[in-house]
């Protein structure tokens, strides 16, 4: 089910308007700046159970997940701090610096999902998005005027040998997308349920499931020969280039 709401979608404007142009740099939010993506992430669920009559999603799970999206959107503005990224391949970890080249086989580590595997599933650039989702709700993005959507495709592989939760969303991680010449930003935060942030499902052995991280770029971009994901976990950080 594609729900629409152009309210949102300003927020979601107003967002890339905060968070975009940071370079390499996963910025500080500020209190006010926090609230807003709080209030849009609430909003969306909120306006779509006012908005169907024929489906709600007001479920113990669903209240759960909301609550716990709530509450860490809105300790952003705690645990994000105002560092400058090293440069591409750069790791930092307690002050020590590899002159490494990491890539997509390296993400899973980083962020501490032990028997698990993530690996790049390419890219798209549309006006547009909403998961491939039949049975359960799923809301659409659409891009604000002048801008696309860039959608960075992301699939978890359980390689353990027995079914198992892929948690990321306690990991309390920050992602930013930058493509040819610094195009990209911050990864919004959504209220999608296969957005790689706050990715926490049971996945069984040898299966695989994809997510999306996605951010806002310039309409008359239509393809990047290069792309990179930014990753901050408390004090380290880890660029991997995905092509």
């Amino acid at each position: 089910m594609k729900m629409k709401n152009a309210e949102k979608i300003i927020v979601l404007g107003v967002v890339s308007c905060l968070l975009t142009g940071c370079g390499n740099c996963i910025p500080e939010l500020t209190e006010e700046e926090a609230s807003l993506i709080a209030t849009y992430a609430s909003d969306v669920t909120l306006g779509h159970n006012k908005e169907s009559e024929s489906r709600l999603i007001d479920t113990e799970k669903e209240r759960a997940r909301r609550d716990e999206l709530s509450a860490k959107i809105a300790d952003l503005s705690e645990k994000q701090a105002a560092e400058e990224e090293t440069e591409a391949g750069q790791y930092v970890n307690d002050g020590a610096v590899a002159q490494t080249e990491y890539r997509a086989e390296n993400i899973a580590d980083f962020i501490g999902l032990d028997g698990f595997q993530v690996s790049y599933d390419g890219y798209e650039i549309k006006n547009s998005y909403a998961a491939d989702e039949t049975d359960e709700w799923e809301p659409t993005f659409d891009a604000t005027v002048g801008q696309n959507l860039l959608i960075v495709k992301l699939k978890i592989t359980n390689v353990g040998g027995v079914p198992a939760v892929a948690d990321v969303l306690s990991k309390d991680m920050m992602f930013s997308i930058q493509g040819d010449n610094g195009m990209g930003g911050m990864a919004f935060v959504t209220m999608l349920l296969n957005d790689f942030a706050f990715a926490q499902d049971e996945i069984e052995a040898g299966g695989s499931r994809q997510y999306v991280l996605i951010t806002q770029i310039d309409e008359s971009i239509t393809e990047t020969q290069t792309l990179s994901l930014h990753m901050k976990k408390g004090d380290e950080n880890m660029i991997v280039n995905l092509q």
